[in-house]
């Protein structure tokens, strides 16, 4: 496959990461559909679990659909894993396809039996680079990090096929605002909005996160207004969209939630107004609410 760099090209991590940021998404509203990154997860995985670099659309597609409707970060029940396989292309220093787009019926929308039987593959400069030094799971975590909160990482991990990654040696975690974690502890009082779980070892809080209701992999802010404090379920349940909260901030529990245990942690609370902060202007903003409501909650 055609390979687009000039010989004399040299990238580096740093140079690399920057394609990534490079990479374009598209935005419905305020969310972004990570078709891309996706794909990108699952080759460079495959890719370090020892693939030759060249893949056949047909050999992805169930994986790429399934990696779509778990992680895809939008509410809907159409997914076109055909999509990212031709046009990650457009970020022509990582990725070649045999389709060019311009020889489809409609340039910007690739159908399923269109794409049947192509071939795409890492430039040979990248595939060379993520052969180097394990440079392949750095890219991971960047891809990761930018799109997804530390909630999802390890099952993204274990679907992928990076089963001997984990979170320590990723240090996955993103860094939050010090300012905006001793806000929201402040404004909650140190105790689960929901549960009002506060246990401490000694004087040591344990099991208290400031959460997001927009994440800031969404371009939500590092602001109280968009944060609530919750004990380590409820933090979860949120960031997957498993619970959310109403303009009458009040639990709401999915639909799709069911299993053990759903009384005592989810049930209970249902329709059950949060612990609120004494002074309102601290209260989380209506539009990050329905920001969660919208595009992370499944309803």
């Amino acid at each position: 496959m055609k390979s687009f760099f000039a010989i004399e090209d040299v990238f580096d991590m740093d140079d690399y990461f920057s394609e990534l940021d490079k990479i374009k998404v598209n935005r419905n509203g305020n969310t972004i559909s990570l078709h891309k990154p996706l794909l990108l997860l699952l080759t460079i995985s495959e890719i370090r679990n020892g693939h030759q670099n060249q893949f056949i659309y047909d050999d992805l597609e169930m994986n790429l659909k399934n990696l779509l409707s778990k992680y895809g970060l939008r509410n809907t029940s159409t997914y076109n894993p055909q999509y990212p396989f031709v046009y990650l292309a457009s970020s022509h220093k990582l990725w070649v396809c045999s389709i060019d787009k311009y020889t489809l019926k409609s340039p910007d929308s690739a159908t399923r039996k269109e794409v049947l039987g192509s071939t795409g593959a890492f430039t040979n400069e990248f595939y060379s680079f993520m052969k180097q030094n394990d440079h392949a799971t750095k890219l991971i975590q960047k891809i990761l990090k930018e799109y997804w909160t530390e909630s999802y990482h390890e099952d993204i991990l274990r679907d992928i096929g990076a089963f001997d990654m984990n979170n320590n040696e990723l240090n996955l975690v993103a860094k939050r605002s010090r300012s905006f974690v001793e806000e929201i502890m402040d404004a909650y009082e140190r105790k689960c909005a929901i549960c009002n779980q506060s246990i401490r070892l000694a004087d040591t809080l344990i099991g208290i996160d400031a959460c997001h209701l927009k994440p800031i992999q969404h371009f939500g802010e590092d602001h109280v207004t968009n944060g609530i404090a919750l004990c380590k379920t409820h933090h979860w349940a949120l960031d997957r969209g498993a619970i959310s909260i109403n303009l009458e901030r009040r639990v709401v529990v999915s639909s799709k939630m069911n299993g053990i245990k759903m009384e005592d942690y989810f049930t209970k609370y249902e329709d059950v107004e949060i612990h609120l902060p004494r002074k309102k202007e601290v209260w989380i903003l209506d539009k990050n609410i329905n920001y969660h409501s919208n595009f992370i909650f499944i309803k």
